[in-house]
């Protein structure tokens, strides 16, 4: 869903994350930029800690909504961090600022009833608008009947009329990571609506949704790119076949006069990563939640990568991107400065904590002297076993 053009005070974006008790980490609080770049270990929580854009999402969605969200989780006990100790309630708490400067913040805490229910309660939910109180629960209705407890105000039109446009934001959030061979099989997507596959099932659906006008734009800009970084490609377009499935087709240069005609079932693996991963970043929506796009794609283009997602940030109209990543190609790019990185690592009584690499003096003095994130913090984030990989067990 795109946001509203029209008001600036709709179009946010977020500044900062708080959690509490969210699957590994016990307690985070850390600053979000236009551009994010998440490094660390395998199983650290990278991937947890973009899943918290997604649980806002599901939160806000169309036929979503706290116990949806929780169960697309597998529970609570899947949900609620392990290595939490004195509280077992789960917050998230996010700061967002609109484009013409309003500040609003978005706090839920939610539990179960008791150790051994399934059901999950809202134990608080709280809006603020510039600092001032928009929404605070439990409110005297929630006494008078516990049962709405079971539901957030942000996910009920009939709740969320003051701060609707948070809503809509949370569900203009996007996750990213496209499987080729999904997008080659043409399996429908469990999604409800075209985008919202993050593996990329119905990206061929999505892009026959845009407008004409805008797709055409979108499909040329991507054209513009893979003229550059693929062999003897001449153009792109979008057709339909008899029965009416769309089909992206591309033209290669040939010694015959026209162009040799191919379908995304014949794609590389890293073309069909890049226009998926170009279409969306033209979007002007919501966050854009990243997985290790470096997959499958050329070394010379992914060292470029970093620069390349600034520009069409710039050309989409500043569209936010959170990126998971632990290649030190993309990492080296020298535009990326020290408040955008934020580090995870194994924390000392168990879980992982989230470390932003301008409050580490070393990286950030580091970096301000001309040095890499990749040779200042990815070495940060080295497990130090790491010597012992590959020696026999």
């Amino acid at each position: 869903m795109s946001q509203r053009k029209s008001d600036p005070s709709r179009i946010l974006r977020f500044t900062n994350l708080k959690l509490a008790s969210w699957k590994n980490f016990k307690a985070a609080d850390v600053r979000l930029g236009e551009r994010t770049f998440i490094i660390g270990p395998n199983a650290s929580g990278k991937s947890n800690l973009l899943e918290v854009f997604r649980f806002l999402h599901d939160l806000a969605a169309d036929g979503g909504g706290l116990a949806k969200a929780v169960a697309l989780r597998e529970g609570m006990s899947k949900v609620r961090s392990l290595h939490a100790t004195s509280n077992s309630a789960v917050n998230i708490t996010v700061e967002m600022l609109s484009a013409c400067g309003e500040k609003w913040t978005y706090a839920l805490t939610f539990d179960t009833l008791s150790a051994k229910s399934e059901q999950v309660l809202v134990s608080s939910e709280t809006v603020l608008k510039d600092g001032q109180v928009v929404l605070q629960r439990p409110d005297q209705h929630d006494r008078i009947d516990s049962d709405r407890l079971r539901q957030t105000a942000i996910e009920q039109v009939s709740s969320n009329k003051l701060f609707r446009h948070l809503a809509d934001f949370f569900r203009s959030i996007r996750f990213m990571n496209a499987v080729p061979q999904l997008i080659r099989e043409g399996q429908i997507s469990p999604g409800g609506y075209p985008g919202a596959d993050p593996l990329g099932r119905d990206l061929l659906q999505h892009i026959r949704a845009a407008p004409k006008g805008e797709r055409t734009r979108r499909l040329k800009a991507i054209a513009r790119v893979l003229t550059r970084v693929v062999p003897d490609f001449r153009d792109l377009r979008l057709e339909q076949d008899e029965q009416g499935k769309p089909h992206l087709v591309v033209g290669f240069a040939h010694w015959r006069s026209q162009a040799a005609r191919q379908r995304e079932s014949q794609f590389s693996d890293g073309t069909l990563r890049l226009i998926a991963m170009l279409w969306s970043l033209q979007e002007a929506a919501g966050p854009l939640l990243l997985e290790e796009p470096e997959w499958s794609l050329h070394t010379e283009i992914v060292q470029r990568l970093a620069a390349f997602i600034a520009s069409m940030q710039a050309l989409s109209g500043g569209r936010q991107v959170l990126i998971s990543t632990h290649s030190d190609r993309m990492l080296a790019d020298p535009g990326i400065a020290a408040d955008e990185l934020l580090l995870i690592t194994p924390a000392p009584k168990g879980g992982s904590m989230i470390t932003p690499a301008a409050r580490q003096a070393i990286i950030a003095k580091a970096m301000q002297q001309g040095l890499s994130a990749a040779e200042t913090a990815l070495p940060m984030t080295r497990m130090h076993t790491m010597p012992l990989f590959g020696r026999p067990a």
